[in-house]
């Protein structure tokens, strides 16, 4: 079951991955510089052309034979972090491209297919070993392009369009089990380089993941998932995405059933390196969390946050993001060592945190009891110091006083009772706490190293 698990990760992991392979193989093919990918950790295998007088189509094979060597090849055209140990999950995986444009030069639209052929060879043969009958099933589900990502390019105005082929698949194992896996209705269209756009636009209706077993089901369902965003270089852009719901149901016989869902989730963020120094901005809203189980009925509405970073170095911020990159790759005492005097470096310049809206509006517990929320704000300067290295060996106390805060966080009274059932506060909060109507109130306020609670201080 081990491999089996494995493979439908690499399965998964292909997916997610194919619009990147998909979009840099086909620049490299409308440039015809297919030497740009075999120098770059693909192998050309097989390739062939087949032309009319009106079209030609070209089928290409290519296998990651250097991952690693690729996935580097396209960091350097997006500042956004590929998932560690992506290079482990694609290496070996054998790769069918076919591209079919108009022999007419007035003709600019290419089009282009991608699609995993093959699982890695050690896969493959441990996945043959472990249950022939799915080694089979997966290996007519490749060769028949049951994974496929299309590509409409338009070259002379730099358009494109495309989708993700609906995947609709369930497979009974010996032992009863049933998988389902469904993806309905993904598209996408944008515009500017494939490998690099300016613009992008994706839309997936419908993500089921469901294991049916003889003790226990469990299902994993998105809906209605979108998202566009605009870029102006790698490092400055301004994404949005929103999720109809999203859900998780195990039911087990033995502990009964288990639900968490959320519903109207809202993400915005944004990034701008263009300045004398870096800023970034997220901003996400949900429109309701459920969580039931034998032991609880939770649910919350109207959760919020709104956070913005400012002053950010851009020298210190460019080294900082290098060195994460590499962070899954490395755990030795040096490169531990190096991370830190990285963020030091960074925090040494300064950087301001502004924390707009943090909230939670209601909780309703068991069906029965509806409490008011808490609401925060706060606004944190980090003040410029060469010394910090320096201070945080010799006397790490001192480095309060660099630090400006100003923040109010309100609690409705019964929210606070229930979180101090839960995580005990200490008495002295509870001294320190400000009244207004059915709230709870602390404003607390760091200067020059001085700490108050709603203007009493505590040092």
């Amino acid at each position: 079951m081990k491999k089996i698990i494995i493979a439908l990760v690499v399965v998964i992991t292909l997916v997610a991955l194919l619009p990147i392979v998909g979009n840099s193989v086909a620049e490299g093919f409308l440039k015809t510089r297919v030497s740009l990918l075999t120098s770059n950790g693909l192998e050309l295998k097989n390739d062939k052309t087949e032309s009319t007088y009106l079209t030609t189509k070209k089928h290409y094979e290519f296998l990651f034979s250097d991952a690693s060597k690729f996935i580097q090849y396209l960091k350097q055209y997006s500042d956004s972090k590929i998932p560690p140990f992506t290079d482990a999950m694609i290496s070996g995986v054998l790769v069918g491209i076919d591209i079919e444009y108009s022999n007419f030069p007035l003709s600019s639209k290419v089009s282009v297919d991608i699609y995993p052929l093959a699982l890695p060879a050690n896969i493959t043969n441990e996945l043959k070993k472990e249950n022939q009958p799915f080694y089979t099933y997966i290996d007519k589900l490749l060769q028949s392009k049951g994974v496929l990502y299309h590509i409409n390019y338009y070259i002379s105005n730099e358009l494109f369009d495309g989708y993700i082929k609906d995947i609709d698949e369930e497979y009974l194992f010996d032992n009863g089990t049933k998988m389902t896996v469904k993806l309905f209705n993904a598209t996408y269209y944008g515009s500017g380089p494939l490998i690099a756009p300016k613009n992008l636009q994706t839309t997936i209706s419908k993500i089921i993941i469901k294991v049916d077993e003889s003790t226990s089901d469990m299902k994993f369902e998105i809906n209605d998932l979108s998202s566009a965003s605009t870029f102006e270089s790698q490092s400055t852009f301004v994404s949005g995405a929103t999720m109809k719901s999203m859900s998780i149901v195990v039911d087990d016989t033995k502990s009964s059933e288990l639900e968490a869902s959320v519903d109207n989730i809202k993400v915005n963020i944004s990034s701008n390196t263009q300045g004398k120094k870096a800023e970034f901005h997220v901003k996400s809203s949900l429109g309701e969390f459920i969580f039931n189980s034998k032991d609880a009925n939770v649910s919350a509405t109207g959760f919020n946050y709104d956070i913005s970073l400012k002053g950010v170095e851009k020298d210190s911020y460019e080294e900082f993001i290098k060195l994460t990159s590499h962070a899954n790759k490395s755990s030795s005492p040096e490169f531990a060592e190096k991370f830190k005097e990285t963020v030091v470096k960074l925090l040494s310049k300064g950087l301001s945190l502004n924390i707009a809206d943090m909230s939670l509006k209601k909780i309703i517990i068991e069906d029965k009891i509806t409490i008011d929320g808490f609401s925060l704000m706060a606004k944190i300067l980090l003040k410029e110091d060469a010394d910090l290295a320096k201070k945080l060996k010799s006397s790490p106390l001192s480095i309060s006083k660099n630090l400006n805060l100003a923040s109010s966080i309100k609690f409705s009274k019964e929210f606070y009772a229930l979180m101090n059932k839960e995580i005990p506060i200490t008495g002295m909060a509870n001294l320190l706490a400000k009244e207004d109507g059915n709230n709870l109130i602390f404003e607390i306020k760091l200067n020059d190293g001085k700490l108050s609670v709603n203007e009493k201080a505590l040092n």
